[in-house]
């Protein structure tokens, strides 16, 4: 599901334009990647936790360029909930 598929949806079901969707989701969307940048984390509830760390350097071979990266990254971290986790096990593959 991508974006627009995603502004759909949620018009639909909320009953709203999909301008005033699109509106909504960037506002949101651009309200959690602040508090990840401030290294905030957050958590929704029943859904999960999301926090930001910087994974430390290593080292790794780059083919394109022919030489040893030692890249230094800050990444998003995602710990689902307990009831997330029993809902996608409880359903059969």
């Amino acid at each position: 599901m991508n974006k627009s598929e995603t502004i759909k949806a949620l018009s639909e079901r909320l009953d709203l334009t999909q301008t005033q969707t699109e509106e909504l989701y960037n506002a949101l969307v651009s309200k959690l990647t602040d508090h990840l940048a401030a290294d905030t984390g957050f958590s929704i509830p029943d859904f999960g936790s999301f926090s930001s760390e910087i994974r430390e350097e290593y080292k790794s071979y780059n083919p394109h360029y022919k030489q040893m990266m030692l890249p230094k990254k800050k990444v998003v971290r995602f710990s689902q909930s307990s009831a997330l986790k029993d809902e996608f096990n409880e359903e059969a593959l």
